[in-house]
């Protein structure tokens, strides 16, 4: 009888430890779920309106008359900020308005795969950019034909924001205008 007693006492010191040790890893996943919600919450804020602004940077000439152009926004606070998606970027004719088809797709099927990513989560430290690319067709060298339409000012619109940057430039587009999502720079 003592060794049953003996026996149920083990069983419960064992059950008991088995219970603090249950108790240990539920307390602990809690915290871990409070710190991970600090975590998410001390990232940086959605970039304002007011603080960034947009500068074309390069462009470059293909075959078959594919054009890029690269284009930064800068965080012109003092705070870090994000930026997500792709920037609306849209053609204007000589009275400002937008012209027909003159909405870039979003997504660059024209060029690499690095362009062809989903759009991610982008941080901009103050006074750093983020970036992003257009490709349209124009006419190819030695192009004989007519002409395609020249448009000499254009809007960009960050994703998430409502400010629009006009921008004055000279583009021939013939078809195929898209913008690649904003990226992280990668000769910053």
């Amino acid at each position: 009888m003592g060794e049953i007693i003996q026996s149920q006492r083990g069983g419960l010191r064992l059950l008991m430890a088995l219970f603090a040790l249950s108790m240990l890893f539920v307390h602990h996943a809690s915290a871990q779920r409070k710190q991970d919600f600090a975590h998410e919450n001390l990232a940086p804020a959605q970039c304002l309106d007011d603080k960034l602004s947009v500068r074309h940077d390069s462009e470059s000439a293909a075959m078959a008359g594919l054009r890029s152009m690269q284009y930064f926004f800068t965080n012109t606070s003092p705070s870090p900020c994000t930026l997500r998606g792709y920037p609306r970027f849209e053609l204007l004719n000589k009275s400002g308005q937008l012209v027909r088809g003159g909405r870039a797709a979003n997504g660059l099927t024209l060029m690499g795969d690095e362009f062809k990513q989903p759009p991610q989560l982008v941080t901009i430290e103050p006074a750093k950019t983020a970036t992003f690319w257009i490709d349209y067709l124009a006419r190819g060298a030695g192009s004989m034909g007519k002409p395609c339409p020249t448009y000499r000012r254009f809007r960009i619109t960050a994703p998430g924001t409502k400010r629009v940057f006009v921008q004055r430039d000279a583009i021939e587009v013939c078809s195929g205008l898209e913008v690649s999502p904003v990226l992280a720079p990668s000769d910053e």
